[in-house]
């Protein structure tokens, strides 16, 4: 039963009649914690991927075009980006930024993921109790990550509401959890084997015909696997596969603080008897089975970290239990520690600048009238458009502006972002060389993307 020094005894066991008070107190202390050090939502404009959010749901798309669009351009399957579309339409940001970006649409938009954070937050305190509520709540990985216009909180509450179901062994919990992380993230697989591998164990292969929810995913898997293929093909963008082991220490802040908690988890697996100390490292096998899969495909990025800690956290705080009444109460107090910490300096998500940009353009835009934007990464470029809507030209840089720069009114803009090396990359890297040679470059914006002015 969780709550007692076994995390799961099934449906019928002393954990059915639990008295829900003595769970509901734990999950309003999750709540509360991680909306003290979420809200007010901070950050300034979107960056990319947010924007990427904010195209889909502030225009006047239909739920279908929205399927059509993420299909079509994103990795990711359409369950979050329709949540997000019915949030938009119900508090008025459907179809706001057609003459231009709304006020305040940032904070607006990212409050949707901050509810879905608290949420997941609560259900860890209602499981892991205060431990894994601060454990969580304490970590700036997950905070980041709640702070952003994006799937990953809701990713987090599926997969734990999936790893709460094979804990307490409703495998019908797990299904419909599962299937919710299956249209949420592309990742989903690597989170939901491990569950469903255990459960199996656990009740019998009997249990797994209980998941046929799952089946309901079927329609998404040719789109899936064809995202996939496009993930084999970026050879050019592949981080090392090693970086999918980071969520393992992510969970605390510093890193010291991760590897203890990762050792107090280990400890906890140790203490309880074999099929129940399986349970507890769930959530951490799923990240070995991530790095195994990234050997073979492109799946790498560390802004997914966030999402892997909600369930770490639920099994921190059932192996917190096994630790003596003086260990545990150190453990509480370093944890306590790291959460006012947070509170002085709360991490945002990353930063590009493009409410600011815009203004700059706009300014020069009046001076001299229209003229050519160059960029080096298409999704920056658009971006930037949707905070600046003007008559100036926005477009990947080409081979012909290596040869012919295309200045409009002795002036010409570029958009360079610093990732990886791609072709357009490369042709940008050579037109600044250029421009810096000539002595007529400078800087207009460096947050994120380098905004630079070349003046003729």
């Amino acid at each position: 039963m969780v709550g007692s020094s076994s995390p799961g005894t099934g449906e019928r066991g002393a954990g059915r009649t639990r008295p829900l008070l003595s769970m509901g107190a734990p999950a309003l202390l999750g709540v509360l914690l991680l909306l003290l050090v979420a809200l007010p939502p901070v950050g300034g404009s979107f960056w990319f991927d947010e924007v990427f959010t904010a195209n889909l749901v502030t225009f006047r798309l239909t739920p279908e075009r929205v399927v059509e669009r993420v299909a079509r351009e994103d990795a990711h399957p359409p369950g979050f980006y329709l949540l997000a579309w019915a949030y938009a339409r119900a508090t008025g940001l459907w179809g706001s930024a057609v003459e231009g970006p709304p006020p305040h649409v940032e904070e607006r938009l990212r409050f949707l993921s901050i509810v879905t954070g608290a949420v997941a937050a609560g259900l860890v305190g209602a499981y892991g109790g205060a431990a894994g509520a601060l454990a969580l709540a304490a970590s700036p990985a997950f905070l980041e990550k709640a702070g952003e216009a994006r799937m990953y909180p809701l990713l987090a509450l599926f997969w734990t509401l999936a790893y709460v179901g094979v804990l307490r062994n409703r495998p019908s919990l797990a299904a419909w959890a599962g299937l919710g992380a299956l249209y949420t993230h592309y990742l989903a697989p690597f989170f939901l084997l491990p569950l469903y591998g255990a459960m199996a164990l656990r009740l019998g292969p009997g249990s797994l015909l209980r998941l046929w929810p799952l089946l309901l995913y079927l329609p998404w898997v040719p789109v899936f696997l064809n995202q996939l293929k496009g993930g084999m093909s970026m050879a050019l963008a592949r981080p090392d596969p090693v970086l999918a082991l980071e969520p393992l220490y992510r969970l605390g802040n510093p890193e010291a603080l991760g590897l203890l908690l990762l050792g107090v988890v280990l400890y906890g697996a140790v203490k309880r008897r074999k099929e129940d100390g399986l349970l507890l490292l769930l959530p951490f096998l799923a990240v070995l089975l991530w790095w195994a899969g990234s050997l073979w495909v492109n799946t790498v990025s560390l802004r997914y970290a966030g999402a892997f800690l909600p369930p770490m956290a639920l099994a921190l705080g059932l192996a917190v239990r096994e630790l003596s009444p003086a260990s545990r109460g150190l453990l509480l107090l370093g944890l306590v520690l790291a959460y006012v910490a947070l509170l002085w300096d709360r991490p945002g998500p990353p930063g590009e600048g493009y409410r600011e940009k815009a203004a700059i353009l706009q300014s020069l835009e009046e001076r001299h009238g229209p003229f050519v934007v160059l960029g080096d990464e298409r999704g920056r470029l658009i971006s930037l458009r949707y905070y600046w809507r003007s008559a100036s030209t926005l477009r990947p840089i080409t081979e012909e502006d290596l040869k012919e720069p295309l200045f409009q009114k002795g002036i010409l803009v570029l958009l360079q972002y610093p990732g990886w090396k791609s072709e357009d990359q490369v042709l940008m890297g050579r037109l600044l060389d250029r421009a810096r040679e000539e002595g007529r470059l400078r800087i207009l914006h460096r947050e994120g993307v380098v905004l630079y002015l070349w003046e003729k």
